[in-house]
């Protein structure tokens, strides 16, 4: 099998040397595709959003609805509608660990990782191990955001402790251990997410394998 894989890859490299509008096209894509929602988000969620809509517009005061609709444009990659969801129901119920969780994701992908933090702390003081611990994840990517890299190790191991299964905790563990100096640190990490996989479900690996990908990088590179 691994062969084959070797001649596909071959073949399309093949292929795209010879068309240079491929190469352009691919480049184009990988660059524009944090602010590309998923195709298959879109789909599966366009009836969702009208149905949520209608529950909303029939009880304002439905909580659920309204996390449920902002969980979707977060994943459409459209944050400042979900804080606005987001902020209406925590006017309802202020202390919802799970409102604040998406609070703080919501505005660190609307620009603002400081006002993330507040409610991504208060989240994991309320529920420690909610959604086995990404707050901490989302919150270390804001302390990376503010180039508070101390912080963010304290975070992502913190979170690795909780999900000890989650293969970009260690690499992102490894990857600001590594800013940080501390090289043998970031090269334990990266043992840690390839003896992780190692144990992993099939399905749990189909969505760690980038992080798998680079974390093999790493290793073959020292």
């Amino acid at each position: 099998m691994g062969y084959w894989l070797y001649y596909l890859g071959f073949m399309a490299l093949t292929f795209a040397l010879q068309r240079p509008w491929v190469m352009v096209g691919v480049l184009v894509f990988v660059a524009l595709r944090p602010f590309i929602p998923d195709p298959i988000v879109l789909a599966r969620t366009w009836g969702k959003i009208r149905a949520l809509d209608a529950q909303i517009a029939a009880n304002p005061a439905n909580i659920t609805a309204r996390r449920d609709l902002a969980i979707i444009w977060l994943e459409r990659l459209r944050p400042r509608r979900a804080l606005e969801l987001l902020d209406e129901a925590r006017r309802r119920a202020p202390d919802d660990a799970e409102l604040l969780y998406l609070t703080g994701l919501a505005r660190m992908r609307c620009g603002d990782p400081e006002g993330a933090l507040a409610p991504l702390v208060r989240a994991v003081e309320l529920e420690p191990r909610l959604r086995y611990g990404d707050p901490y994840l989302a919150a270390a990517e804001a302390l990376l955001m503010l180039g508070r890299l101390e912080e963010a190790e304290d975070a992502l191991e913190r979170f690795t402790r909780t999900n000890s299964s989650s293969i970009q905790g260690h690499v992102l563990l490894s990857d600001v251990r590594r800013k940080l100096g501390d090289a043998e640190g970031a090269n334990a990490a990266i043992r840690e997410a390839l003896d992780t996989w190692k144990t992993l479900p099939r399905y749990r690996r189909r969505s760690e394998v980038p992080w798998w990908v680079r974390a093999w990088v790493k290793h073959i590179l020292g």
